[in-house]
Parts: C-alpha cells; sequence; structure tokens
C-alpha cells in the first residue's frame, strides 16, 4: 500500500473500469462459437417484436457494461481527488446497477428464450416508465407516444405468447411481463453475486446517500464537541476503511460481470482479468473482505 490509500483505491478501479470499457472498443462482435453467437445463430426467435433479438440481448448488455464501467472510471477520480465524498457513492451505485443489470442477461445456464424473455421484460419495463411520464403531458404528441409504447407492449406479448410464454398486461403501476414476475433491482443485485450476502445492505446504504437520505448522510458526519466552548459540532466523516466496505459492492459486482462477459461473449479477457484482481485484492485489504474464490 502506498502512502496515500484512497489514491490506490481509485487507480485500482481506474484500471480496472478503462479495460473494462475497452472490451468494447476492441471488439465489435460475440467471437465465433460463444454462447451469444450460437443463440443468435439465425435468430430462431425472431418476430414482429424484432428480427435480432438476441442480437438486442448483446446490445443491451454492452450498453450495461459501459454504464457500469463509465460510473466507475468517474468514481475512480472522485476517490483519488478526495472531492466528493456524496457523489462517490450516487456514482457507485450507478455501477452497481448496470452490473447486476449485465450480469442478470448474462447468467450461465438459462436457455437462449429465457434470455430473450428477461432482455423483453427490461423492455416493457422502459416502455411503461415512458409511457407514465408522457401520460402527465398534456398535447397530441405526448398521447401519440403513449399509444406507441403501448402498442409495442401488446406486441411483445403477442410473440411472446406465440414462443409458448404467459403475458400479463400492465395493471396500475404494474408493469406488463413474460412469464415471470421480473426481478427489481435489489434481487437482480442480490443474485449478481450469491457468495456476498450483504450485497442488499450495500445497495440500501448507496442508495440512501444518492438519494439524499438522512439515514445515509448521517453515517457520514461525526459529532465532535469543541471543548474551549463545550459545544457539539457536525464534520465530514470519511475513514477510509468505512468508505472501503460501504463501496466495495460496486467494483465486486463489476468483476463478476468482467466474467460473465468471458464466458457469455468468448473474448479474451486476460488483461482485464488482471486488473479485476489487482482491484479486488487492494480493495478487499483495505475493507478487511476476503476476496470471493468464485465470481461465476
Amino acid at each position: 500500500m502506498s502512502s496515500d490509500p484512497f489514491a490506490d483505491l481509485g487507480k485500482t478501479l481506474a484500471r480496472f473500469a478503462a479495460e473494462l470499457g475497452d472490451l468494447f472498443r476492441k471488439n465489435e462482435m460475440p467471437a465465433a462459437g460463444s454462447p451469444a453467437d450460437r443463440e443468435s445463430d439465425g435468430e430462431p426467435y425472431a418476430g414482429a417484436w424484432g428480427a435480432g433479438p438476441s442480437r438486442e440481448v448483446f446490445a443491451t448488455v454492452a450498453m450495461s457494461s459501459a454504464s457500469c464501467a463509465d460510473h466507475l472510471t468517474v468514481a475512480s477520480h472522485v476517490l483519488s481527488e478526495r472531492s466528493g465524498l456524496h457523489s462517490v457513492y450516487t456514482l457507485s451505485r450507478g455501477a452497481l446497477e448496470a452490473a447486476a443489470k449485465a450480469c442478470y442477461l448474462t447468467e450461465p445456464g438459462i436457455d437462449p428464450l429465457e434470455r430473450i424473455r428477461r432482455h423483453m421484460n427490461l423492455a416493457l419495463l422502459a416502455l411503461r416508465e415512458d409511457a407514465r411520464m408522457h401520460r402527465r403531458i398534456p398535447g397530441a404528441e405526448a398521447a401519440a407516444k403513449v399509444a406507441r409504447h403501448d402498442a409495442r407492449e401488446d406486441v411483445i406479448g403477442s410473440v411472446g405468447q406465440s414462443f409458448g410464454l404467459t403475458f400479463t398486461k400492465a395493471k396500475r403501476d404494474n408493469q406488463a411481463h413474460l412469464g415471470e414476475k421480473p426481478r427489481g433491482a435489489m434481487t437482480m443485485i442480490e443474485q449478481c453475486a450469491p457468495g456476498a450476502p450483504a450485497l442488499r445492505s450495500a445497495y440500501q446504504l448507496l442508495s440512501s446517500v444518492a438519494h439524499s437520505q438522512w439515514n445515509g448522510h448521517s453515517l457520514l458526519l461525526a459529532r465532535t464537541r469543541a471543548e474551549a466552548c463545550g459545544r457539539v459540532s457536525l464534520q465530514l466523516n470519511a475513514a477510509l476503511r468505512d468508505m472501503a466496505i460501504h463501496l466495495f459492492a460496486a467494483p465486486l459486482c463489476g468483476a463478476v460481470l468482467a466474467e460473465r462477459l468471458r464466458w457469455y461473449l468468448g473474448w479474451d479477457c486476460d488483461d482485464l482479468n488482471a486488473f479485476t484482481v489487482m482491484m479486488l485484492d487492494n480493495w478487499g485489504r483495505i475493507a478487511g473482505i476476503p476476496r470471493p474464490v468464485r465470481l461465476t
């Protein structure tokens, strides 16, 4: 460890994030013979919902991975410069959610239709959220967009049913979905790394700071007593080990994502793996958390 452990956290995180982002700049398509390549061969589940649903899964995984890398990159600079105590929690939360979503789509052991079902449910969620927003906006343009979203939901439901999936229409605040009810963010995060049972608590902590809730802010405050005047004051409390523990879920799930990408896309991830080990060892040592033996 150097004389500046905050910088150590930031540097190892930055190297991992840079390599994760470069992975998609160096490779445009899944490697021949990889699960992603085999599942998209001939696109057996093509239909009115899209001509290439398996290729769309790849695109969403790429976007989520890029989001994870982007959030971690900025978080690494904040850590190295010690320039934004609250923002690094918000950035870590964003990275954690993005990684968990990509891990959810690239889970080993599920069949191609299940992967597409999960992807379509994410698409249905996006349609529902955008439609909910536009319903509050007056005018014909917003109404037309809502109508297009509703029609798209019906198309996804109809095609899903033709492949043997059940379809549940949207009701009030519940989105339309294919098959079982979609997993929420917390569930996806927990199942991203089942060997780390505290992930739910980590996500709740990061969310509490990101949403400016007092229970989150209070963790970052320490009470001090000024002996000269007897007054009690508050100051920001940024103990290194505490921050490493609070933020560790983001690099951990990023590391799980790196392993999932290696398996799903068949790309050469040797450089990424080396930076993954370096990052986890450094963060685990500072946080006092042993590195998990298996990341899958």
